[in-house]
């Protein structure tokens, strides 16, 4: 097999490990009649086949472009109760229908109690039409703390009953809690941020390593976030932005699968090109130069900033909001998160301070963006 140079950096960095998780398109694989130049890896010790560009189906799923990406060889889709209040998971089980068993579904809880989680898959289930999902997540969970034993507990009893083939965590943070995921030693699937922009500190690559050479399977998202899109539209977009993001994330094997949001057939006919084509250098040097662009606007989610802020502002979760709109487009999305905030921190204006205590170690111009992101959602 050949790399191109920016492999060989993650073989240097130690980040390829035995091709277990590599799956040719010559391979048998449970679904029949895919079409051609689409590339599949194993999702850890899963076993599943997942086609390496996803479908992140988001708060406003359209089914046209569910049905596209089928048709496109997509098979792994990934939702959440919380998306649009149930929404997302309505449109995307009607979308679905007749087609379940041509795909891989994960979707997320926020519930925290067995309760909660049981109400939550149950919830999930009914929207869905199925009497199944395929991978079941504890949602957003950036520090070890929110991974209870109860929690975890919860989600064992729901794969016991049938009711998920194989539990997951989604986190932001996923140096934070790599280790409390090993030491717990019961999760399957890890669905982390992972993009040019952020993905390069050498602690989230360490750590996302090491989550796949313990067998578990590795799902990066917000993939394309940062080259898609910016509200004031004072930035030159690369119109195939989305597709070298993608490019890049699927250099690293330890990655088997992405969930970009797709708002449209074209955005989705654009992305799923990214299983066949090769990372350039032209893809190298668009990604290099709008990540220099966007510098003091996107947040690399690296948390240095975390506890730091005097008002207890959780700054990396404010900024994210902020990026659902400017870079995502989606206002809806970023006014849900915010306004999930509790009263004490949402009642915080970075307005009232003359200037910033926390000073971001990659240029993010902190104290403006968190006032838009104020300003906007609350």
């Amino acid at each position: 097999m050949k790399f191109n140079s920016s492999r060989r950096k993650f073989l240097k960095a130690g980040l390829i490990l035995p091709a277990v998780g590599l799956v040719s398109t010559n391979d048998s694989y449970a679904f029949s009649k895919m079409p051609d130049n689409v590339a599949y890896r194993v999702l850890g010790k899963t076993g599943l086949k997942v086609s390496t560009v996803g479908s992140g189906v988001g708060i406003e799923p359209d089914p046209q472009v569910i049905a596209r990406a089928i048709d496109l060889g997509v098979n792994y889709f990934d939702t959440a109760r919380m998306y649009g209040n149930g929404s997302s998971e309505r449109i995307t089980g009607t979308a679905l229908k007749g087609k379940r068993d041509k795909v891989i579904l994960a979707t997320k809880t926020d519930g925290r109690t067995k309760s909660d989680i049981f109400k939550d898959m149950e919830a999930s289930l009914n929207a869905l039409n199925t009497d199944y999902v395929d991978i079941y997540h504890l949602h957003s969970r950036d520090t070890p703390d929110t991974i209870t034993d109860e929690s975890v507990e919860a989600c064992e009893m729901l794969k016991k009953e049938g009711k998920t083939r194989f539990i997951g965590v989604s986190t932001h943070d996923v140096h934070a809690v790599a280790d409390h995921i090993l030491k717990i030693g019961k999760f399957d699937v890890v669905q982390t941020t992972y993009s040019y922009a952020i993905g390069g500190a050498p602690l989230r690559q360490e750590a996302i390593s090491r989550l796949y050479a313990a067998g578990i399977g590795m799902v990066a998202m917000k993939v394309i976030i940062a080259v898609a899109g910016f509200i004031p539209r004072d930035i030159n977009l690369p119109k195939e932005g989305p597709l070298a993001a993608i490019k890049w994330v699927l250099l690293n094997p330890a990655i088997s699968t992405t969930v970009p949001y797709t708002k449209n057939i074209a955005e989705l006919e654009m992305n799923v090109r990214a299983m066949a084509e090769a990372y350039t250098p032209q893809d190298e040097k668009m990604l290099y130069t709008r990540n220099q662009e966007i510098r003091p606007l996107y947040c690399r989610m690296c948390y240095e900033c975390k506890g730091k802020c005097p008002n207890n502002v959780p700054i990396t979760d404010e900024l994210r909001f902020l990026a659902y709109y400017d870079f995502g487009a989606n206002f809806h999305q970023a006014q849900d998160n915010f306004r999930r905030l509790p009263e004490e921190i949402r009642s915080v204006h970075c307005s009232d301070c003359s200037s910033c205590a926390v000073q971001c170690p990659n240029g993010v111009d902190i104290r403006n963006r968190l006032i838009r992101a104020q300003v906007l959602f609350a």
